[in-house]
């Protein structure tokens, strides 16, 4: 370990024997900073659609939000994971019951925060993509600590809770996004992530809130049956003023008493000897 700081120091000297200056010498002192490759990234088995309908706005759903956390490097460092979840937009909750589990390391304490803002503009932000953060709702932020992050160590970060459904009355839209945040944070004063690596510090989630339509039979069936009415009805209004059902009657009649009615519907008067 170099420690925190180098000092360099270069000599000037010559081979006249000249006597030696402030100038002739020169010192620089450096900061030390440790090369680092963290990574967090979200994890596949978070849940990543949840559909409701409006009987459902005073309901909820279980959701959770997982992260991973690797260290790449070959380094162990202390290192703390920031998360940040949107819980209330308007004084109406989003997300209820909200912990952080770690299953690899149970041992690790996270502690909590609320943040509060104090006048929401979600619609005046999410004209386009409603997405809610916690730069438009209250945000419940969640530091989990690890003294020693060790070298090729991974660990899994799982937010879980029940996410609401009223508070999506207030977007007047039938889909948003809930969006959580989680951050690797360390002393960048003594260590460095490796360039271009930034990116990998930061990582989101989103959940997609979908209301739907239920589907009401009822109407179809109601007027299905009341238009399989009228056409039987107006089937039966030609038929009778074609004469159908007279000339029905007739035969019928005839068939009765032994006669047979001609074509023009009257009936011989003579019978057979």
């Amino acid at each position: 370990m170099l420690g925190d700081r180098l000092l360099l120091t270069a000599n000037v000297s010559s081979e006249n024997n000249t006597p030696r200056t402030s100038k002739s010498t020169f010192q620089m002192e450096l900061m030390v900073k440790y090369a680092i490759y963290t990574v967090i990234s979200s994890h596949e088995q978070s849940t990543k659609y949840l559909n409701f309908s409006a009987s459902d706005q005073e309901e909820s759903s279980q959701a959770q939000h997982r992260y991973q956390v690797n260290n790449l490097g070959q380094r162990d460092l202390p290192i703390s994971i920031i998360f940040s979840v949107p819980v209330e937009l308007n004084g109406v909750p989003v997300w209820t019951e909200l912990e952080v589990f770690h299953p690899q390391n149970p041992s690790i304490q996270c502690s909590s925060e609320r943040i509060v803002h104090t006048k929401s503009d979600f619609l005046t932000k999410n004209q386009k993509n409603y997405v809610l953060d916690c730069s438009i709702a209250d945000c419940l932020r969640f530091c989990c600590d690890l003294p020693s992050f060790g070298i090729q160590e991974e660990l899994d970060f799982i937010l879980k809770g029940n996410i609401s459904f009223g508070w999506v009355s207030q977007t007047l839209q039938k889909k948003v996004f809930v969006v959580s945040v989680a951050e690797i944070t360390f002393n960048r004063s003594v260590y460095s992530q490796l360039p271009g690596q930034e990116a990998f510090l930061r990582a989101q989630m989103e959940t997609v809130l979908e209301k739907y339509e239920v589907y009401n039979p009822i109407p179809i069936i109601v007027g299905s049956s009341v238009g399989g009415l009228l056409l039987l009805a107006l089937i039966t209004a030609i038929l009778y003023k074609v004469g159908f059902f007279k000339r029905q009657y007739k035969e019928m009649m005839a068939e009765a008493s032994g006669q047979t009615v001609p074509e023009n519907g009257t009936s011989d008067p003579q019978v057979a000897q």
